[in-house]
């Protein structure tokens, strides 16, 4: 699988091959978003989840 294949990739509009994988994260006193720019085609991680 690839980062394009997962739930948490989102493509920009002007180029579908880059992305931003969004990760919602919790430390405890509040709830926040991480984006992280990924490429469609790297390799999976171990947050990966199919769509």
């Amino acid at each position: 699988m690839s980062c394009g294949d997962c739930k948490w990739f989102f493509p920009l509009e002007e180029d579908p091959s880059r992305g931003d994988c969004v990760q919602r994260e919790s430390d405890g006193k509040s709830e926040y978003y991480t984006a992280k720019p990924h490429n469609a085609s790297d390799a999976d991680c171990e947050k990966y989840e199919a769509k």
